[in-house]
């Protein structure tokens, strides 16, 4: 076969003094990328749709045909040239005879047509196209302009329970009346000649998203309809991992947050007093187990510092650690946060449900602060999840099974609470498991002189600082009562940080504490004419030697404050304490 016997009569052409919007029509009308132009009946050369497109784009105003000719083609070949001598084609071939005119116009489409094999080729692309209609994920369903069903693919077959083989060559309109799917997103296309996308529902009872495109001839009718779809079923699957994966990041930056307070809150814990001495160890003890703690204590005792210490001495220290505050959050939305709540479980509601604060703890500990004021309809609901390890989110009926240990802390007196009706009984012995109480600032002076020197170089790194205090300023503090206990002498320490001179004197103390001092409320236990490193070990030396006389023996001593009997030996050394007299005490 020649490549004359391979031209085609197109039925589109352009002359040479042909105006933009007739070459735009003849495009619209012809199924080819290239037309022949002709100056009366000669060939000068083509005009490709790309040309006439990028025209469009660079608003070239209206080029004519004479403008977008390409008159050096791509490649010429003689007319008697055999086929099978033609290497493959990817823009056009302009054909020549004899003469050397141009007589014509070859495109691959054409040549693929002639050619031994294309037969083979259109079933291999048939082959290849059924093979992606059928490994796509998504349902794919394709019709003719008139809704007969021309290929589904073996997603439909799975959503719907329908074999392809019964709805080929089908009408949809057939096929919706028989409920194999209804409403038909085809039929709608159909009717309004526009993209549709519905929830449908198919003859195995699923219901899936489906969205269907018209494809258009030239002359504005249908061509094809094609409907994609998705299972709603696993569009939920995959819209709720996306929402744990978002509730798994709201968790961690919990974590963060309760991680940067606890940093900040361990760096300020100080066991220097023996009754702190004791209650660390108690909690090194409790840490193990997962038994209920009740911490019992003053509001600033540091309740939140103990519960991190028990739970970093924990098993769990590798989970979560969420504080709650059961006193700082609103009573209509302490529900919610604690227990989360499904979609739609009230107005206001987050479309997507929220997991609470206790889901959120799951392999760790969670810490209600302030438990004394969770309002009595939410106490019932804690002690089931306390004794059940389970629990259901509001407007939910599915059951969460729980692995938290719980800390509760208040600084109100439970018991009183529980006699006048404010408080569940039962969930006061749920929780009164381990009873934890944390003495007040003022009952261990013995830590006042360290937790001044550690939060003192805390918010001297903070501020970049390096103020000092006098040491008149700690006999002040050894005076003073503290009612808010160590918040208060942290949010004070803070201020004169801020404020303060560059060594802070007993005149830059609020007037509660230095009144307190001078009406002499408790005895002064330490000298002022020293640093504050040797402020502390004169405090360190007079306790020894107060101990020292009251007791029979150094073992005595040692129980008494909480140490080793080796190491009380060692300190007598140091500071060369022997007994005296009562009436020479320092």
């Amino acid at each position: 076969m020649l490549v004359r016997d391979l031209v085609p009569q197109r039925k589109s052409y352009l002359n040479l003094s042909d105006p933009f919007d007739r070459i735009l029509r003849a495009f619209l009308q012809e199924e080819a990328s290239v037309l022949p132009v002709y100056e009366g009946e000669a060939i000068m050369g083509v005009v490709r749709l790309a040309d006439v497109l990028r025209a469009l784009h660079r608003n070239d105003g209206s080029p004519g045909a004479r403008q977008l000719l390409r008159d050096e083609p791509y490649k010429q070949v003689p007319a008697a040239t055999p086929v099978n001598r033609l290497k493959p084609i990817t823009d056009y071939l302009l054909v020549v005879n004899e003469k050397g005119e141009k007589t014509g116009v070859l495109l691959p489409t054409d040549l693929a047509r002639a050619l031994p094999g294309a037969a083979r080729d259109s079933r291999e692309l048939a082959r290849e196209l059924d093979a992606t209609i059928n490994f796509s994920y998504d349902e794919i369903y394709i019709t003719d302009g008139k809704g007969v069903t021309l290929r589904a693919n073996a997603a439909f077959e799975e959503n719907c329970g329908v074999r392809v083989e019964e709805i080929l060559g089908r009408s949809v309109f057939d096929l919706e009346k028989e409920r194999v799917f209804y409403p038909s997103a085809t039929r709608l296309v159909l009717e309004t000649l526009k993209q549709q996308t519905i929830l449908q529902t198919q003859k195995s009872g699923k219901q899936i998203l489906v969205t269907a495109t018209p494809v258009f001839n030239e002359d504005g009718s249908i061509f094809r309809v094609i409907t994609n779809s998705r299972n709603v079923d696993k569009l939920n699957e995959l819209k709720e991992k996306l929402e744990e994966l978002e509730q798994e990041k709201q968790r961690y930056y919990q974590e963060l947050m309760e991680l940067r307070q606890r940093v900040l809150q361990e760096e300020a814990i100080v066991v220097s007093s023996p009754s702190m001495q004791k209650l660390v160890a108690m909690a090194e003890k409790i840490a193990k187990v997962d038994s209920t703690v009740l911490l019992l204590g003053e509001s600033g005792v540091g309740k939140g510092v103990i519960a991190g210490l028990i739970h970093q001495l924990s098993p769990r220290k590798e989970g979560p650690f969420v504080h709650i505050n059961c006193g700082a959050i609103p009573e209509n939305l302490l529900e919610s946060e604690l227990f989360g709540y499904e979609s739609g479980a009230f107005t206001g509601a987050s479309r997507e449900g929220k997991r609470g604060k206790i889901e959120l703890a799951s392999g760790g500990t969670v810490f209600l602060d302030e438990i004394g004021e969770l309002p009595l309809n939410l106490q019932t609901k804690l002690l089931h999840v306390i004794q059940e390890k389970q629990m259901t989110r509001i407007g939910g009926i599915k059951v969460i099974k729980l692995d938290v240990r719980f800390i509760a802390a208040t600084n109100q007196n439970l018991e009183e609470h529980v006699a006048k009706g404010k408080f569940r009984r039962d969930l006061f012995f749920r929780l009164n498991v381990l009873p934890i109480k944390i003495p007040p600032l003022r009952e261990r002076r013995e830590d006042i002189i360290p937790l001044t020197e550690q939060i003192l170089k805390k918010y001297n790194q903070k501020y970049n600082t390096r103020k000092r205090v006098k040491p008149e300023v700690l006999d002040y503090f050894l005076s003073y009562p503290w009612p808010g206990n160590i918040r208060e002498l942290e949010n004070l320490l803070e201020r004169l940080v801020v404020v303060g001179d560059t060594t802070i004197a007993a005149e830059d103390l609020p007037a509660p504490i230095r009144k307190s001092y001078r009406r002499g409320e408790t005895e002064r236990a330490l000298s002022p004419r020293f640093s504050l490193t040797e402020s502390l070990e004169e405090y360190e030396r007079s306790l020894l030697q107060k101990v020292f006389n009251e007791s029979s023996s150094t073992y005595e001593m040692a129980e008494r404050l909480g140490i080793n009997q080796s190491t009380v030996v060692r300190k007598l050394k140091k500071y060369h304490i022997t007994r005296k007299s009562p009436g020479e005490e320092g």
